[in-house]
């Protein structure tokens, strides 16, 4: 004899809008959580002046702030590379607009492998992590037209979880980032040489 279980249908029902309800719920949570993340880091591009005679190295830094309640790991290497290459790739792309409003193309981009667990970090809140170097910025974009360049710099970390760290993965632009880029005065580099 064989004998059939069944729920009645309007129980079911009940059950299975209740079971939506509630996936709903945590996705809302869990999403409005990973905005609230990216929300309390500010990422920032630094650079040395705002004006550059041709030829002159442009160094940046960059530098990740907690502006949040909780402590979050991150990744503080700040490979910078190629817009083009896939996240894995890279950890900071720049994206650089000439003064005749044309996108540079990153001329160069370096292969990189895992980070170093010493590159995460916990950053507590109200606490920031720079990179360790600058980058001279003419070794990734040709600055040949003088005028204003406006500059925003994107980070995205792709890593954490083959060391164990649930580090932070959302991408974070800095704000836009202007200078200049001129010729030397003529006037200027005669009077030096004489």
């Amino acid at each position: 004899m064989i004998i059939l279980l069944s729920a009645p249908p309007n129980n079911l029902r009940k059950r299975v809008l209740a079971a939506f309800i509630l996936c709903a719920v945590f996705l809302s949570v869990l999403s409005g959580q990973c905005a609230a993340a990216s929300a309390n880091l500010k990422f920032s591009l630094l650079l040395d002046k705002s004006e550059y005679k041709t030829g002159d190295p442009i160094n940046a830094t960059f530098k990740l702030e907690n502006k949040g309640k909780k402590p979050v790991y991150v990744n503080k290497r700040f490979f910078l590379s190629s817009e083009e290459k896939p996240k894995e790739k890279r950890d900071v792309f720049l994206v650089i607009t000439a003064p005749s409003g044309a996108k540079l193309p990153c001329k160069i981009s370096y292969e990189n492998g895992l980070p170093k667990s010493e590159y995460f970090e916990l950053l507590e809140p109200g606490r920031e992590a720079a990179s360790e170097w600058k980058r001279d910025l003419r070794g990734y974009f040709d600055f040949t037209e003088p005028g204003t360049y406006k500059a925003v710099a994107v980070y995205q970390n792709a890593y954490g979880r083959e060391i164990g760290l649930d580090a932070f993965k959302d991408k974070i632009a800095s704000v836009p980032v202007s200078f200049k880029v001129i010729n030397p005065d003529p006037d200027r580099s005669k009077a030096g040489n004489k």
